[in-house]
């Protein structure tokens, strides 16, 4: 039973060395790595020190009881990686929305950029529950077409209407 239990822990550090190296973490193998064992008291856990070492080095890797893999890290880490998802969240839909104009064949794009972003904050002043994300950013700019038809050019104006 111990051999079958230290070849998945082996699996286990393995796997969790090759998710610190996706993450860039400089040395994966130096990772601390903590395992979960219960106890005879339903409130008690402890904790195994598998690899790396007890200090403040994050992440640490948690393994539980039931051999899935859990991260562990500081508050000011978590709050940073919320942070650049929520940026990138923001920088995607900017990329979404200046493709969404670009498709369009804007006279000028910054023109629509500005009323596309009076629009969006309309949008999201009326309901309180909207993001970014709820936007449909197609038809945002199809509105906008609709109802600005000067900020676009028009291919037939130009002599070359669309084939059907």
């Amino acid at each position: 039973m111990e051999i079958k239990k230290a070849d998945n822990n082996l699996a286990v550090l393995r796997s969790i060395s090759e998710l610190a190296h996706e993450l860039g973490v400089e040395k994966p193998e130096n990772v601390t790595v903590v395992k979960i064992n219960g106890t005879d008291d339903p409130n008690r856990k402890t904790l195994e020190l598998l690899q790396g070492r007890w200090d403040d080095t994050a992440p640490w890797f948690v393994v539980g009881e039931e051999g899935k893999v859990f991260v562990l890290s500081s508050m000011e880490s978590f709050i940073e990686l919320l942070n650049s998802i929520r940026e990138a969240k923001y920088e995607n839909f900017n990329l979404k929305l200046e493709k969404a104009i670009l498709e369009n064949l804007p006279v000028d794009f910054n023109d629509v950029w500005v009323v596309a972003m009076q629009e969006i904050k309309k949008k999201l002043a009326e309901s309180k529950d909207k993001n970014l994300l709820d936007i449909d950013i197609k038809k945002l700019i199809k509105d906008i077409k609709k109802n600005h038809p000067n900020l676009f050019l028009r291919l037939k104006d130009l002599g070359m209407e669309r084939p059907m």
